[in-house]
């Protein structure tokens, strides 16, 4: 039996940890994934926590061990070409740029869906549409404005961040599921789609059953909590 995706060909943009989470699951379930990297450089993840001298990082090869990898110059007008020409044979094109990066590359939405209009565009950013859409966001950022900070820490300190990856690898999760309903509903509609996932949102969507603890507040002290003095000492 072949995988679910088997036959999907994901153009894989995508750096550091959000991204390639979100594409190496996609390769699991059988998609052909085909990463491109900065020439002579690639993945900065390659050369990051190296332990062995002159080998790719842990780091990178446990979110890019079932991908393939290109380089590509996309500032090379035969970059341009060679792009353009994945656009067209591939059914995803996936990317963790900065806000706008896609747009100055001369690749907006509009050029992609024109070249090829059945592909589906999937973007993590920091934030969604708003004051803050042009913001870049890392981990810390993500936590702490999606609320997950406040949920950790001691009762005589500041909040604090968790050490697991929640905004990154978990807004990867979320725009995988998103592509794949975008797959199945281009079944429908023979048309692809942009499909965006806001690291904040990711992060407030995994941590929303504490929204619970904010919301009863206003109703007096919650007398699980020792702070509040009626708790477990």
């Amino acid at each position: 039996m072949t995988k679910a995706l088997t036959g999907v060909r994901i153009l894989d943009f995508t750096h550091v940890q959000s991204g390639p989470t979100c594409t190496q699951l996609l390769a699991w379930f059988g998609a052909d994934v085909i990463k491109v990297e900065r020439p002579g450089v690639g993945d900065i993840t390659r050369g990051q926590l190296q332990d062995v001298p002159n080998v790719d990082s842990l780091y990178f090869t446990m979110l890019n061990h079932n991908k393939r990898s290109i380089t590509l110059d996309t500032k090379n007008p035969k970059g341009k070409e060679v792009l353009t020409e994945l656009i067209k044979k591939c059914d995803v094109l996936v990317e963790n740029f900065g806000p706008g990066v896609l747009d100055r590359m001369g690749f907006p939405w509009e050029k992609i869906h024109s070249i090829n209009p059945k592909m589906i565009v999937a973007s993590i950013k920091g934030f969604g549409p708003g004051p803050y859409e042009d913001c870049k966001v890392y981990e810390n950022v993500a936590q702490c404005t999606g609320g997950a900070a406040s949920t950790t820490g001691f009762r005589d300190g500041v909040p604090l961040v968790t050490g697991a990856q929640i905004g990154d690898s978990g807004t990867g999760l979320h725009l995988a599921l998103g592509i794949v309903t975008a797959l199945f509903q281009r079944t429908k509609t023979g048309q692809g789609q942009r499909v965006t996932a806001a690291m904040q949102d990711g992060v407030l969507n995994l941590c929303r059953v504490k929204l619970r603890d904010q919301q009863r507040l206003a109703h007096g002290p919650l007398k699980e909590y020792s702070q509040f003095g009626e708790g477990i000492p």
